[in-house]
């Protein structure tokens, strides 16, 4: 489940985390799984060359993951009240900080960053789920750039900025991609070979294409569908496009651009409330889906039909 406010008062993200700092930011986007939070997405930014080294963050069982948008000057770093590293971050590189260890920070230079908190019960769950070993830490090489979050970043800012009623199951989707990116390239997570490789059965992709259709308008979950088949959401998610060739979210966006098509050509509804009944949430989203992928908007699909 995604929720796009920071209303939370725990976590060392969104406004907390930005008040602390010193710079503007807010929480983006907040991952949970099971009910409880999972991942938060914080933008931050700040202007001002120079800034004091901050007071120790209360020790809290989290990984703040620190991904530089632009070029840094120089980030600092103490853990403990004794100094772990200082030096410039280029766009694209990441820091690694187990918030258990009362960090500290000075940066000089204007700000640009995503800040990804990940608690460590999330990685415990994760791992537990694919039959893996506890993750001891996250770690990552501060001079090396990681593609992979470079490009998820960038389509969750697009997502969430541009886009804000983009579908849950494609957030969802992109929120435990992150989650499986950090616990197996940070974390050293290998799942067990014991764990299923295979498909859905039968019954549970038939019951999960169900509720696709019968639930277009609501705000479907991975975890909802999940559930009904009797499996965790990471499970699913991988079953369902190893069985059906595409993944969730994608199969519940295309139900919902065909619905529109059915209602477009039988009925004289207004565009407007075509896309609320497909689950599209506003005509302007419904308008960049449908062209996205039928090639042409859908007031103009409507009168080539209408007229021929």
């Amino acid at each position: 489940m995604m929720e796009l406010s920071d209303s939370a008062v725990g976590g060392f993200y969104g406004r907390r985390l930005s008040q602390h700092l010193g710079m503007e930011g807010d929480c983006l986007l907040r991952i949970n799984r099971e009910g409880r939070l999972a991942l938060a997405m914080t933008r931050l930014t700040c202007s001002r060359f120079v800034r004091e080294r901050t007071a120790a963050i209360p020790s809290e069982p989290a990984f703040s993951i620190l991904h530089q948008l632009g070029d840094l000057e120089r980030h600092s770093c103490w853990l403990a009240g004794r100094p772990r590293y200082s030096g410039a971050f280029g766009a694209g590189t990441v820091s690694v900080t187990n918030l258990m260890d009362n960090p500290q920070c000075e940066f000089k230079g204007p700000f640009d960053a995503v800040q990804y908190y990940v608690p460590r019960i999330a990685l415990d769950e994760f791992a537990r789920e694919h039959g893996a070993k506890p993750i001891s830490t996250l770690k990552w090489s501060r001079d090396q750039r990681d593609p992979f979050l470079s490009t998820l970043s960038s389509v969750l800012l697009s997502a969430v900025e541009q886009d804000p009623t983009t579908n849950q199951l494609f957030i969802d989707q992109i929120g435990l991609s992150l989650l499986a990116h950090f616990a197996q390239t940070y974390g050293g997570m290998r799942p067990s070979e014991r764990v299923s490789s295979g498909g859905l059965a039968p019954w549970q992709e038939r019951r999960a294409k169900e509720i696709m259709r019968t639930r277009l308008a609501s705000n479907l979950t991975i975890a909802d569908v999940a559930a009904e088949c009797k499996l965790t959401p990471s499970h699913f998610a991988r079953s369902f496009r190893r069985s059906t060739g595409v993944a969730p979210h994608e199969f519940l966006s295309q139900l919902r651009i065909d619905e529109a098509k059915r209602l477009m050509l039988t009925t004289k509804l207004p565009l407007a409330d075509i896309a609320l009944i497909c689950g599209f949430g506003d005509q302007s989203y419904f308008t960049r889906v449908f062209s996205r992928n039928v090639g042409t908007s859908p007031g103009a699909w409507r009168r080539a039909r209408s007229e021929g």
